[in-house]
C-alpha cells in the first residue's frame, strides 16, 4: 500500500511477521538523514543490511541498499543520486551500530568497490549462527536461517531476485522482497546477539 509519493521518495507499508513495516524508497539525502535520525533515537543498535543489483552478464553496480531496524526499513537507490549522502557514509561507520546480514561480507565489499562506502561493524549471521547454534548453519542461506532461528516463512523468488533493480519505479514484489530480506536479517541478528552466551561475533 502506497502512503506517500513525490519525485524523490515513496513510502509503503509491507505486512510481514504480524507487523506493518514502514518502508521508504528514496535517492534523496534529506530523506536518508531523517530516517537515520529516527532510528538513532531507538535503543536498538542492530541494523539489518542487504543489497540488490541487476544480475546479468555484465557486472553491474549495487542498485539499492536496504537497512532495517524493528518496523522501519529504508531502501536507498544509488542510480538516481550522483553523490552518496554523507549522512549515510557516517552512519555505516558509526561504531555504535551493528550491521547484520547473511553474506554481508560480499555486500560490504561491493559497497566499497562501487561507491567507496565503508561499513565498520558488519556481522555475518550465517557464520555467527554456526558458532553459536549449530556449525551446519554457517553454510546456510537467509531463508533457512530465518525459518530455523526465528520462525519466519520467506518466499525467495528467483524471478524477483534476478529482476531489474536499477529501475526508478520498483515493483510491489521487488519492494516486499527487499524489505523482507532486510527485516529477516535484523530479526535474526537481534535474536542471536541478545542470547546470553559467551560467544561474540567478530566484526568484518
Amino acid at each position: 500500500m502506497v502512503l506517500m509519493e513525490d519525485n524523490s521518495s515513496s513510502k509503503y507499508v509491507v505486512f510481514f511477521d504480524g507487523l506493518s513495516i514502514e518502508t521508504i524508497i528514496t535517492h534523496k539525502a534529506s530523506i536518508v538523514e531523517e530516517w537515520i535520525q529516527e532510528i538513532s533515537s531507538k535503543e536498538d543498535m542492530i541494523i539489518g543490511l542487504d543489497t540488490e543489483w541487476t544480475k546479468d552478464k555484465n557486472k553491474t553496480k549495487v542498485a539499492i541498499l536496504q537497512l532495517c531496524v524493528e518496523d522501519k526499513c529504508l531502501i536507498f537507490q544509488f542510480f538516481f543520486n550522483n553523490i552518496v549522502p554523507q549522512c549515510l557514509r557516517s552512519f555505516l561507520i558509526d561504531p555504535n551500530f551493528k550491521f547484520v546480514g547473511v553474506g554481508i561480507e560480499n555486500d560490504i565489499k561491493r559497497l566499497k568497490s562501487d561507491y567507496g562506502l565503508e561499513c565498520k561493524n558488519g556481522i555475518d549471521l550465517a557464520t555467527f549462527a554456526g558458532e553459536k547454534c549449530d556449525q551446519n548453519y554457517s553454510s546456510r542461506g537467509l531463508k533457512f536461517l530465518a525459518k530455523e532461528l526465528v520462525g519466519l516463512d520467506m518466499k525467495k523468488s528467483k524471478d524477483i531476485c534476478t529482476s531489474e533493480w536499477k529501475s526508478k519505479e520498483l515493483t510491489k514484489d521487488q519492494i516486499e522482497y527487499a524489505c523482507i530480506d532486510a527485516y529477516a536479517s535484523y530479526k535474526i541478528g537481534h535474536y542471536l546477539l541478545l542470547q546470553k552466551e559467551e560467544v561474540y561475533p567478530k566484526p568484518i
